[in-house]
């Protein structure tokens, strides 16, 4: 099971590098299809990871990537909480790789603001590499506990801004949950 995972992700990677543009004349690969909502939907009350994205070991590398394509975040939406909901694979000793949904969450969320709202880049006709970067499940919670998931801005190439990774990476996150998913 654990060699289906491994090699389901590193098809996926591939996959999409290679969607990336057209090979034989270098045009760039079409820009993700923005939502035709102006902003991201609010829904009323955060519960959890497990309500609002259930957690799944056959598709934890791409659960986020169609942040690529959703409405961007305006002015509209206040924000005071970040929540990521993710499933990674562990070593356990004596039991061997495990998967561990998580639910963590931060609040100074500064930096990564200011990457959510930088502008899409116009797509490039040069060549881009082929890796595919993780996009997090990423959802933003107001001070009364409604919450969006915010469109992340995309480089010439369409994949995350490196600011919106740079941020994302720098984020000081709590564990709010944590559980192996059973059968892994």
């Amino acid at each position: 099971m654990r060699v289906r995972v491994i090699t389901a992700a590193l098809l996926i990677v591939l996959a999409g590098g290679c969607a990336r543009g057209d090979v034989t004349t270098g045009a760039p690969a079409p820009v993700p299809a923005r939502s035709g909502a102006p902003a991201p939907d609010v829904h009323d009350r955060w519960k959890s990871c497990d309500t609002a994205a259930p957690p799944s070991v056959d598709d934890w590398f791409t659960a986020g990537q169609d942040a690529l394509g959703l409405p961007r975040l305006d002015d509209g939406f206040r924000p005071v909480a970040a929540i990521v909901c993710r499933v990674e694979m562990r070593e356990v000793p004596g039991t061997g790789m495990v998967a561990i949904a998580e639910e963590v969450r931060a609040d100074d969320l500064t930096a990564l603001l200011s990457a959510l709202r930088l502008p899409d880049e116009p797509a490039t006709a040069e060549a881009c590499t082929e890796e595919l970067p993780l996009v997090p499940w990423l959802a933003l919670v107001d001070r009364d506990g409604r919450w969006i998931r915010p469109g992340v801005p995309i480089d010439s190439c369409r994949k995350p801004r490196i600011e919106f990774r740079q941020a994302y990476g720098a984020l000081v996150t709590t564990v709010v949950t944590s559980r192996r998913l059973p059968g892994r």
